[in-house]
């Protein structure tokens, strides 16, 4: 029987910003934590944190609603399958529109096939970036009496999507057509911490509770880019939360004595938005400036981007640069590195100077292979959506 290496470090792992690693100031704060029974709202530390969240940070108000509340999750995959079925509120036939590389879509396990019984319409970007409202028009299945048709009740967005940032103005323009609409909106935001510290016209803590107002629930995530081990936060008005809440304990999501764990997602909010953050995020911009020029000037090699950088992500489009994945990843594991593909994730324990230089020159080893030998397309392809 293979024996699984004990996982020590995070510096080489470009897999995704969930690959870091509890610190030990993070383990110190359990001692701390209160010991009340979150299923029965009792326990201190996760009150407050989901006070935090939906108070302070998103500014307590949602699309319509002025007394936004937060629900303490598990993970985002079950704040978001959560928001879809209430609301949906368990009647299908209906229909969830969302970007066709949503992580709703995409990466849930077919949640809402499964969980809301709902048809999912994915919508290719006209932009290759985000979801315009014209694209979200010429897709979306009005309710007219139609027996035939699934009707879109919701609209699922994604704030940051592959890194990339949704703009306010379009966001605002969708908002104010689906309110009109009667279709609800809710916003993805694993990530929107790091849309937050990107934001050239608002500060973190305004960019959050601006985009707040404009969805009717969001969901936000404490082990993306944070660095907490677990932890997500599903925000939307009373009613909401209330229904949410119920077929949260329906799915096994309820947590007896979960302040521990809410009080690590609390020192990690703490720890790293907006500071920590925003340094990843100019840390990857450099990176990815200096590898493109110095990749090319050197061996003539021109990388190719799947999506603009914006936050912390940078997506290599290996097929189109000339580069086999799997020699890729035969180079990037000689040079320790755990890689997925091309998309190469950044988070506050792998941009140091060790590391990145051991993704530079995993990089570097890579042009130099193919100055000896011929670009040849293999089985897999690299996961770049």
């Amino acid at each position: 029987m293979s024996v699984v290496p004990e996982y020590t470090s995070s510096s080489g792992d470009f897999r995704s910003d969930t690959f870091t690693i509890p610190t030990p100031e993070i383990w110190q704060t359990v001692a701390q934590a209160s010991l009340g029974d979150s299923i029965y709202e009792e326990d201190r530390d996760t009150t407050l944190l989901e006070q935090r969240v939906s108070k302070e940070l998103l500014g307590g108000r949602m699309y319509g609603n002025l007394e936004a509340q937060g629900l303490f999750c598990v993970s985002t995959t079950m704040s978001n399958q959560l928001a879809i079925r209430t609301h949906l509120n368990f009647a299908p036939p209906y229909s969830v529109l969302c970007d066709d590389r949503a992580h709703v879509y995409v990466d849930e396990g077919a949640g809402i096939a499964v969980l809301s019984q709902a048809l999912v319409r994915p919508v290719k970007a006209s932009n290759d970036r985000f979801l315009t409202l014209e694209d979200i028009k010429e897709n979306y299945v009005p309710d007219i009496g139609d027996i035939h048709l699934a009707p879109t009740k919701l609209i699922c967005l994604e704030n940051t999507l592959h890194g990339m940032c949704f703009p306010y103005d379009e966001l605002k323009r969708i908002s104010d057509w689906c309110h009109e609409e009667g279709i609800k909106l809710h916003l993805d935001g694993a990530r929107l911490w790091n849309a937050a510290c990107a934001s050239s016209d608002r500060s973190p803590e305004t960019y959050l509770r601006d985009i707040a107002a404009l969805v009717d629930s969001v969901s936000v995530c404490f082990s993306k880019s944070l660095g907490a081990p677990i932890g997500s936060m599903l925000v939307g008005g009373p009613r909401f939360r209330a229904k949410a809440r119920h077929l949260q304990k329906q799915q096994g999501g309820g947590i007896r004595q979960a302040g521990f764990i809410a009080r690590i997602a609390n020192h990690c909010l703490n720890s790293n938005f907006p500071k920590t953050i925003t340094e990843v995020s100019r840390a990857t911009r450099a990176f990815w400036h200096d590898l493109h020029s110095t990749i090319k000037r050197d061996y003539g090699m021109n990388l190719q981007l799947a999506h603009p950088v914006e936050t912390n992500f940078i997506f290599v489009d290996l097929a189109k640069s000339g580069i086999n994945l799997d020699k890729f990843l035969e180079i990037g594991e000689q040079n320790g590195l755990r890689l997925f593909d091309g998309r190469l994730a950044f988070h506050y324990q792998n941009i140091g100077s060790e590391s990145l230089c051991a993704l530079k020159k995993t990089f570097d080893d890579v042009a130099s292979y193919y100055q000896k030998h011929d670009y040849k397309p293999g089985e897999r392809s690299a996961r770049i959506y």
